[in-house]
């Protein structure tokens, strides 16, 4: 018997059956077949891998669709509830439906009630960053203000001959840029520091 004659007999031996025991069998049966053709030499173990996973496949489709519940039995899914007709949750809709689960009324609205809690945490979370950006905005706003002030009336304390570099701002610790803040800010309002 070759590999594909097998592969048929199969895949009709496991479309025939209607319960998940009878399957449970023949898949045993026809596994132990495949051994049998791998030790008496008539296939190789690698067409015997190749058939054990084609057989092992269709008893997968198989019991799926022996344990298929029909959509038309789920009664609490056949038509769209009124709470779903929204965007984003029609998704959830749809997902229940492709599931083989049966809702039944107070599970739905179990769902229900975990999808309005994350709409409205989503809200929440979205409404605190918009807080904290404002925050932020406006905390930055006034750091400006005061550093335009200071640059404006700054005057340069006998540092007028010294032109300060980005470089050796950068390099000056707090105090130093404490002691010549205000030179420094002159040459940045005048755009001498380069």
């Amino acid at each position: 018997m070759t590999e594909q004659q097998f592969s048929s007999q199969a895949d009709n031996h496991l479309s025939a059956f209607e319960s998940a025991d009878g399957l449970k069998q023949q898949v045993s049966q026809d596994i132990q077949d495949i051994e049998n053709l791998v030790q008496t030499g008539q296939i190789t173990q690698e067409q015997g891998l190749n058939l054990m996973n084609f057989v092992t496949e269709k008893a997968f489709e198989m019991y799926t669709k022996l344990n298929e519940v029909p959509k038309e039995q789920t009664p609490s899914l056949k038509e769209t509830p009124e709470f779903f007709n929204r965007d984003g949750r029609i998704d959830v809709f749809d997902y229940l439906k492709g599931t083989n689960a049966d809702f039944d009324d107070d599970e739905i609205s179990k769902i229900s009630s975990l999808v309005e809690k994350i709409e409205k945490t989503a809200i929440e979370r979205y409404l605190k960053e918009q807080e904290h950006e404002k925050t932020l905005n406006s905390e930055n706003e006034t750091a400006k203000q005061r550093l335009r002030s200071n640059a404006q009336n700054a005057s340069s304390d006998g540092d007028t001959n010294l032109v300060f570099t980005r470089e050796q701002i950068g390099k000056m610790s707090g105090a130093e840029f404490a002691k010549h803040e205000r030179a420094i800010m002159d040459q940045l309002r005048k755009g001498l520091i380069k």
